[in-house]
């Protein structure tokens, strides 16, 4: 061990050093005064020190203040020949471990640093538990901090993921909203758009709602109502339902609160998200305030590009759709051929059930179901007599080309197969690809019976039209084999209530 011996008086000191280093230990220093004893502590390392309580230069007690300001773990046993209850109480709130009265025997030293080093043995032990326990508390608190963060940036990842793969306005309001009610402190959530004069909010979408409420539609604000919503340049707005107009407000709802994000395109407000907070809570919390800022500005740039998206989609359709007009404009036999198809098929979708998606589809779609037929040549599409074999096994090429023309405008699989398999048979017959039954697409065998009743009824070179009557029983008795049994009777019963005008 290395002791430290800070004593006046040289014969004592010198004694005590002696007897310290016969019981072997590594390093036994005396100091005769305050000022050495300070030096050696501020530059050597030692395991325990014995101070005289009275020394020459400074008070034994001040001498224990300066040994522990430089290591507070080492262990300090005061001496002295005129001790008094004062001096050791005030010893021991200094931090010494022992006191020892002169005079005192060599074996009471041993005894006092055996005792000293054991306490100082089980203080660091203790110490060392404590910043064991210290560090594994610091380490739980960071694992809990990292997988909160982690959390958050897995729901972050959620919700851009969910963003991204969403096609149509309407799915993105409804998809913000459930969203946003997700959260903990959310309980219901509507979003709206802002019409153009900005004097009221439109619903476009409800979550969470119950059956026996009532679910906000049109909300009238007044211009200064609407202006703190929108017009404060904040993320979002803490208020109460009787704020936002009284449509919102319910018995459930009085005492609780609303949180409001403007959703802005392009620094323009475009719409609002209101979310009904649980009765338990004020307001939401940090990480939900940063889900629900990503949430919005996410929407807005999907509203955004989905509205650069369907202006691009809107005009391409325009010119492939001007180019199948110019395409039947040649034909003063098929003018209108694309249009009148459209019309049919999306009346016998509905007559199916089809939903508003599919409805859509055939809408936009059914249109372009002949746009392959710009790359025939028109001598073939416009000869006035029957087609040769050859000039037949042409033609069947439309729906393949048809299909590569809008390859590039990101179409289901659903509206693809409109235009590549709208010449397929039921019994597996027709063509590219010899489809049967049903293989054949939904959507694809409502327009093959469209452009099949459309084709008898309109005149050609060739010969003169179908009556509608002569064109359902054709159709008829091709029913199971070239056209869908269910479609069919479908065509029938539209065609029937549209030619008796109901």
């Amino acid at each position: 061990m290395r002791v430290l011996i800070v004593e006046d008086d040289v014969i004592l000191g010198e004694l005590l050093q002696e007897y310290l280093l016969r019981l072997d230990h590594e390093r036994v220093q005396l100091c005769l005064n305050g000022r050495d004893a300070c030096i050696a502590v501020a530059e050597q390392t030692f395991d325990c020190a014995f101070v005289d309580l009275r020394l020459p230069d400074m008070d034994g007690l001040r001498l224990l203040e300066r040994i522990k300001g430089e290591d507070h773990g080492l262990p300090v046993v005061m001496m002295s020949g005129y001790p008094t209850m004062e001096y050791t109480i005030e010893a021991m709130r200094k931090g010494a471990s022992d006191f020892l009265t002169k005079p005192f025997t060599l074996q009471d030293v041993a005894l006092t640093l055996q005792r000293v080093i054991k306490e100082k043995g089980l203080l660091l032990e203790n110490l060392s538990l404590q910043l064991e326990c210290q560090a594994r508390k610091e380490l739980e608190k960071v694992n809990r901090e990292l997988e909160s963060r982690v959390a958050e940036q897995t729901r972050l990842f959620q919700i851009s993921g969910d963003i991204d793969e969403i096609r149509s306005s309407d799915d993105l309001y409804n998809r913000i909203v459930q969203l946003a009610s997700n959260l903990e402190s959310v309980d219901k959530a509507s979003f709206f758009i802002v019409p153009q004069d900005k004097s009221s909010l439109l619903s476009m979408a409800n979550f969470g709602w119950e059956d026996d409420e009532f679910e906000p539609q049109h909300v009238l604000l007044g211009e200064d109502k609407m202006r703190q919503l929108l017009g404060n340049g904040c993320n979002h707005v803490l208020m109460r339902p009787n704020e936002v107009g009284v449509s919102i407000e319910t018995e459930s709802h009085s005492n609780r609160l609303l949180s409001c994000w403007p959703l802005r395109i392009r620094g323009e407000a475009f719409g609002l998200l209101m979310a009904v907070h649980k009765p338990q809570y004020r307001g939401l919390a940090s990480e939900e305030k940063r889900l629900l800022d990503f949430l919005i500005r996410k929407a807005s740039l999907a509203v955004e590009n989905m509205a650069l998206y369907e202006s691009l989609i809107s005009n391409f359709y325009g010119i492939l759709k001007s180019l199948v007009n110019a395409l039947e404009a040649k034909d003063l036999y098929t003018g209108k051929h694309s249009e009148r198809v459209t019309r049919y098929a999306v009346e016998v979708g509905r007559v199916l059930g089809c939903s508003s998606t599919q409805v859509e589809s055939l809408e936009t779609i059914g249109y372009l179901h002949d746009i392959g037929k710009i790359g025939i040549q028109d001598f073939i599409l416009n000869k006035p007599g029957s087609l040769t074999a050859e000039e037949y096994e042409i033609v069947k090429k439309h729906p393949a080309i048809g299909e590569i023309i809008v390859a590039d405008l990101g179409l289901t699989p659903e509206e693809s197969s409109i235009i590549r398999h709208h010449h397929e048979k039921w019994d597996g017959s027709g063509y590219p690809d010899g489809l049967k039954g049903e293989e054949i697409p939904f959507l694809a065998r409502i327009v093959s019976i469209a452009d099949a009743f459309d084709a008898m009824t309109s005149k050609r070179a060739y010969r003169d039209a179908m009556s509608c009557s002569e064109s359902v029983k054709e159709l008829m008795r091709n029913r199971g084999k070239q056209f869908d049994p269910d479609a069919l009777d479908a065509f029938v019963c539209f065609i029937q209530k549209d030619e008796s005008g109901q």
